[in-house]
């Protein structure tokens, strides 16, 4: 049965919570995938890591 959380398992290293919670249930692995990337893409925007200029350039390269 799928925890809903499984990026709150202690002991864990970053980049495993973060795959558990994309990955944990198939049906919504996209949803939480594109979620994930929007939110990491504001949050890089808002800290000035990038700028929504190449954010859309590399939205380009994914959709062409």
């Amino acid at each position: 049965m799928p925890t809903q959380n499984p990026h709150r398992a202690i002991g864990l290293c970053t980049s495993n919570k973060v795959y558990n919670a994309l990955t944990e249930l198939k049906s919504l692995e996209s949803h939480r995938t594109a979620k994930f990337v929007s939110l990491l893409a504001q949050n890089l925007v808002e800290k000035g890591v990038l700028c929504e200029h190449e954010v859309l350039a590399m939205l380009d390269q994914v959709v062409d």
